[in-house]
């Protein structure tokens, strides 16, 4: 028998090969299907080369064994195993297990770990796999991944489940054993800006860990004597209930109400929007209250001028990369009660006294006070809608004893300049004896420092009808604000309004008109974003979302820099994949095209392309809602191509929400992350249609959308009773703005839902529902369904930098038992000519050129490993024709897609075409006898068939 081609010779022979060939490359799992091609299917064991028991001493003598930190346990099922142990000193890595396990000396050799399903919690840690004191692969969302992560919830609650990796061919070439390690350490967070901050000290004992194998085939097939556990049997969840939505509500009313009784401006717009939304809310205290028109207006004021004063609030807004379209948004909501203030003065505005003619506000008109030391026990004040001299409020004041004495003053203080200002009021009075109605400016310095005050000018007293008071006063060294008093001194009743401040002629300080400050502050941010949209679909789409609600602000506003509804949703078409995606545009509006002119974030079949698939990040209901909502929620504007372009990318998500356990062994969907590119952890969360996330609920998106299947989704996390769950997880996220804002609908959205009636079908990979194959070959995806069997595959995995050989697989079988492994698979690509060479980094595959950290992230502490794969050669794949050319190295959707993909895992054998315009054949020589999925065609151990362009073949083995 010949000598299989290594991985290292394919790779040189794809850097000199022109780039307009084609070339079949093999990964080392199985070798080059041609008749010259060796293959070593004979010579392949069936089962494990080796296993390692830990915990019994035979075993681990055999092995060779050196355990640190680590006690021998007798774990799930009554299974002999270990635990490592934290280090005596506080830090990072924790005990260690050394052995010797045999290997394959030429082709692959992979470990497989096997593990207790029902562990969990964070404090667990991590298991990181070493070989020939080498580390294999990356702690953070590498294509070889640790072996195993700790999450929140188990995995497979009372079953084991085994997680393959493999090893670098070069690692074990001419060699019969290879020295493993597996290594425990704690935690990392992948978003911190600090090593100390990144690496998490490990504090308790690690996951039990209780056999390692070493095998030379992809598919992990344990001996039947291997124990594994069963499926518990299902359970519906009886906790939580209906009160968490009550509760949830309760508290969100109250927030409505609180926000509706502000007297100061409200900074942050996901509450501005809150309050927004609860004005239209029937059941909310903020319900058509007068006073939050007013109060919307004054707050959208306050971040005009926090926008002024700081460049980075359109980059640093509530919401990354939506900028302050979200004000927009506000406006929107509110236009109609927003229109008639749009051409008064800004508040904050030098000269312009905040709700001078009192028409905001409730009991207490807005932007005014009167605080407990500035009144007597028989003083009252209020805002009076009966009484007005313009308009339809004033400001009532008395007092009912001789000494009665009460002051209200203006908030926020108001800006003046150098020279002399006339303040005045309109006062009208009723009774009044004593000292009487009077006006009082008070003068302070930058620092709020009180500097000049005592200027009494006082009205007539007895009862008269509107009478001016004014008197003129120059400004006092050093003051920049004012704040005016408005005051009774003994008995009677006072009215005042029309509170004016005329500045001196010819100040440089002239007020800023409402309609141009708000326009400003939007077209700044529209600005800003249009030239710095970001790649990643979810990310696109919040920033299209603010172009699109900052441009519609500017229609409404009547800005002449408007582009208009057609242009503004066209940046909503790209980012969700009715569109090309061009990217940033340059100052002068003409797009970059960093991906080229034909580009979609979304595939075809509804699934978006952050690179490959994302679990998490992919789940993008909550942003859906709000495309939806800002177009057709918004003033009703019809779009039934975005509806139901929407609703197709719900449905193609609906596919990977997949049947498990809860954390407490309760029947419930969880949505895949096991095969994700940008999941570090698992198990996916417990969702149906949308999980306890920042910026959405349950329920949420079939109440928008309305579509029957969509509703069926949300009415089955019901009949499971895991919504209830999944809404109290939200609440315990706390009481922030953000969170009030997403669950401020729950109680309608449930009634609406739990209300509906239906034809609409469950969540495809329910029990009993029909088989099927779902792929995306835009995203080198495979989700099969075969009775209660369950297959996940992603064979375009985290290949960002070139070809890599690489799919990551996640299977679930009928009984319950899981498998996930990273394997070699066979590709043909178009190579571009040239190669990326695998750097010496551990922690990160990747490098973040927009933040502070260093590429392939932080060193951990102590004496730093060297990466098992590095110096490995990846081949880059040619990018379409109109992309620019990027440089080996930077991260690309094209560097290390494939055109063809041949993945034999166990049962299946996947044989994908993501080509437009190529038909490939493949063999189905050393697989066996299986049957076409698609079709239901049998098909025998040595055919030849062809795939089509942009289609898949799935066979499973008869």
């Amino acid at each position: 028998m010949s000598e299989p081609v290594q991985r290292r010779s394919l790779l040189k022979l794809a850097a000199s090969t022109a780039a307009t060939g084609w070339l079949w490359q093999t990964g080392v799992a199985q070798a080059a299907e041609t008749e010259a091609a060796p293959t070593e299917a004979a010579e392949a064991c069936p089962g494990p080369l080796d296993t390692l028991v830990l915990g019994d001493t035979t075993s681990e003598t055999a092995h060779t064994l050196t355990a640190t930190r680590s006690d021998t346990v007798t774990g799930g099922l009554g299974q002999p195993a270990r635990v490592l142990n934290p280090a005596e000193t506080k830090g990072f890595w924790g005990g260690r297990l050394a052995a010797t396990l045999a290997c394959r000396p030429q082709g692959a050799t992979y470990v497989t770990i096997k593990l207790w399903g029902s562990e969990k919690g964070e404090d667990l840690g991590r298991l990181q796999l070493f070989a020939e004191g080498k580390q294999v692969g990356h702690f953070h969302l590498g294509a070889v991944d640790p072996l195993d992560i700790a999450g929140a919830d188990p995995r497979t609650p009372d079953r084991f489940y085994f997680h393959t990796l493999p090893l670098p061919p070069e690692l074990t070439a001419g060699k019969h054993a290879v020295d493993l390690e597996i290594r425990a350490m704690g935690q990392v967070a992948g978003y911190a800006l600090t090593a100390a901050d990144y690496f998490k000290d490990m504090t308790g004992p690690s996951r039990t860990v209780y056999r390692l194998y070493t095998h030379d085939q992809p598919y992990f097939d344990p001996d039947p004597d291997d124990i594994t556990g069963t499926l518990p049997a299902p359970a519906k969840r009886p906790s939580p209930g209906i009160e968490v939505v009550q509760k949830i509500n309760a508290r969100v009313l109250a927030q409505a109400a609180a926000e509706a009784s502000r007297t100061v401006p409200q900074l942050d717009l996901w509450y501005l929007e809150f309050l927004a939304r609860a004005y239209r809310m029937p059941a909310t205290g903020a319900y058509r209250d007068s006073a939050v028109p007013g109060q919307i207006a004054s707050s959208l004021d306050g971040i005009y001028w926090q926008h002024l004063s700081d460049a980075n609030v359109v980059i640093n807004s509530s919401q990354q990369w939506m900028g302050l379209g979200r004000a927009g948004l506000v406006m929107l909501a509110l236009a109609g009660e927003l229109e008639p203030l749009l051409d008064e003065f800004v508040i904050g505005s030098p000269g312009v006294i905040a709700n001078a003619g009192f028409e905001h506000g409730t009991d207490t008109p807005q932007s005014w006070t009167a605080p407990g030391w500035g009144r007597t026990a028989d003083a009252s004040w209020s805002r009076d809608t009966t009484v007005a001299r313009h308009g339809g409020a004033s400001l009532k004041v008395q007092a009912t004893q001789s000494n009665g004495f009460i002051t209200v003053y203006s908030t926020p203080k108001t800006k003046i300049g150098k020279g002399r200002y006339t303040y005045g009021a309109w006062v009208r009075t009723d009774g009044v004896t004593g000292a009487g109605a009077h006006i009082d400016p008070l003068f302070f310095d930058a620092d709020g420092k009180l500097i000049g005050g005592d200027h009494r000018q006082y009205a007539t007293t007895g009862t008269h009808d509107w009478e001016y008071v004014s008197l003129d006063l120059d400004t006092p060294d050093g003051a920049t604000r004012t704040e005016l008093h408005l005051r009774l001194s003994g008995p009677g009743t006072a009215w005042f309004d029309d509170v004016t401040l005329v500045a001196p002629a010819g100040s440089a300080d002239a007020p800023v008109v409402r309609r141009d400050a708000w326009a400003k502050m939007l077209l700044d941010s529209r600005e800003y974003w249009r030239q710095n949209v970001p790649q990643y679909t979810n990310q696109a789409i919040i920033c299209a979302l603010g172009l699109y609600l900052a441009d519609r602000g500017l229609s409404w506003l009547g800005a002449e820099t408007a582009w208009g509804e057609t242009r503004a949703r066209g940046y909503l078409r790209q980012s969700v994949g009715l569109a090309p995606w061009l990217g940033p545009e340059d100052k002068d509006g003409n797009p970059t095209k960093p991906l080229g002119g034909a580009y979609y974030q979304v595939s075809r079949k509804g699934i978006s392309k952050e690179l490959g698939y994302a679990g998490n990040y992919g789940e993008l209901q909550d942003w859906l809602a709000l495309v939806h909502d800002a177009v057709i929620g918004i003033d009703g504007v019809q779009d039934t191509e975005l509806h139901d372009h929407l609703v197709k990318m719900v449905k193609a998500r609906a596919v990977f929400h997949y049947p498990a356990l809860d954390s407490d062994g309760y029947t419930a969907m969880r949505y895949e992350a096991v095969v994700g590119w940008r999941d570090g952890g698992y198990p996916g969360k417990v969702a149906y249609d949308e999980g306890n996330k920042w910026d959405g609920h349950p329920l949420r998106l079939a109440t928008l959308l309305k579509d029957p299947d969509l509703t069926s989704y949300a009415r089955q996390s019901v009949a499971d009773n895991q919504v209830f769950q999944v809404l109290q997880e939200a609440y315990d996220l706390g009481a922030s703005a953000r969170t009030n804002l997403q669950l401020l609908s729950i109680a309608d959205d449930y009634a609406y839902v739990t209300g509906s009636t239906g034809g609409g079908a469950p969540l495809p990979m329910t029990p009993g529902q029909p088989d099927f194959v779902f792929s995306d070959e835009e995203n080198g995806l495979v989700a099969v369904k075969h009775g209660d069997e369950i297959l996940y595959a992603s064979l375009y995995w985290r290949a960002r930098w070139g070809v890599n050989w690489l799919a990551r697989v996640h299977l679930i079988t009928a009984e319950g038992i899981e498998r996930s492994a990273t394997v070699w698979q066979d590709v043909r690509y178009v190579p571009d000519g040239r190669s990326f060479t695998e750097p010496d980094w551990i922690n990160w595959e990747f490098t973040t050129p927009d933040l502070p950290v260093p590429a392939g992230g932080y060193n951990p502490p102590g004496d730093v490993p060297h990466q098992a794969f590095a110096g490995q050669a990846l081949p880059l794949a040619a990018a379409p024709a109109d992309a620019p050319r990027t440089a080996p190295g930077q991260e690309s959707p094209f560097a290390g897609r494939a055109s063809f993909y041949r993945c034999a895992y166990g049962p299946y054998l996947i044989a994908m075409n993501t080509a437009a315009d190529r038909t490939y054949t493949f063999s189905t020589k050393g697989f066996g006898a299986a049957r076409n999925l698609l079709t239901g065609a049998k098909v025998t151990g040595n055919a030849t068939l062809s795939v089509r362009p942009g289609s898949t073949v799935v066979l499973r083995k008869r």
